[in-house]
């Protein structure tokens, strides 16, 4: 990245010592004192030419780098709001869902009836309609985010804890949406994938 400006800084190093090497000898009038003033001179301009663009090159690096780092910044937080917000109303349909399971199967035993597991999912989801599809859109915005951060990496930050967040994210919002198996099934895979989300946004969380 700031290749450049440290071969600017090595050629302006050698004029620098050729300018020092040509006033000595011009000082001490060794050889030509036209030629060596002329040397001089130019070995003056090339190496302040050589030093002062080898420092804006960096400079103007480094301000690209903080405008970008600071982009990533504003999608990062956006990120972690809008995460916790959908990773809060997925749990809140996850955790419905388990409970209306429960209570169906012991409804079921009491009653000696046989228990319809698609039945009762799929009742506790449509109970759950509005927050299943705003957690499906808030997905496509997180990943509208996450694609800006990558946009703006530096490697200042850490934008793969971003990416693993959203993929665990995503697991947790479609096994949720779509429930499949026993309930044993369901409650061990649910509690992992809840847990894995909220030990994700812990990497993410704004400070």
């Amino acid at each position: 990245m700031y290749t450049l400006s440290y071969i600017l800084y090595g050629i302006g190093s050698l004029f620098t010592i050729c300018f020092i090497t040509f006033l000595i000898l011009f000082i001490k009038k060794k050889g030509n004192n036209k030629i060596n003033l002329l040397i001089f001179i130019a070995s003056i301009i090339l190496a302040v030419g050589c030093f002062g663009y080898g420092g804006y090159h960096q400079y103007d690096i480094q301000q690209t780098i903080a405008a970008a780092d600071d982009e990533f910044t504003d999608n990062a937080i956006s990120f972690a709001e809008l995460y916790k917000k959908t990773a809060d109303k997925t749990t809140k349909v996850g955790d419905y869902v388990k409970e209306a399971w429960q209570a169906d199967i012991a409804d079921a035993m009491d009653n000696d009836e046989d228990f319809d597991a698609t039945k009762t999912v799929t009742h506790a989801l449509a109970e759950n309609a509005d927050d299943i599809v705003s957690a499906q859109m808030n997905l496509k915005k997180l990943k509208k985010y996450l694609k800006e951060m990558n946009d703006y990496d530096t490697g200042t930050y850490d934008y793969e804890a971003y990416k693993k967040a959203y993929d665990k994210l995503e697991k947790l919002v479609s096994f949720v949406n779509d429930p499949k198996g026993t309930y044993d099934h369901y409650t061990e895979t649910y509690s992992a994938d809840k847990s894995a989300v909220a030990n994700a946004y812990k990497d993410i969380e704004p400070e």
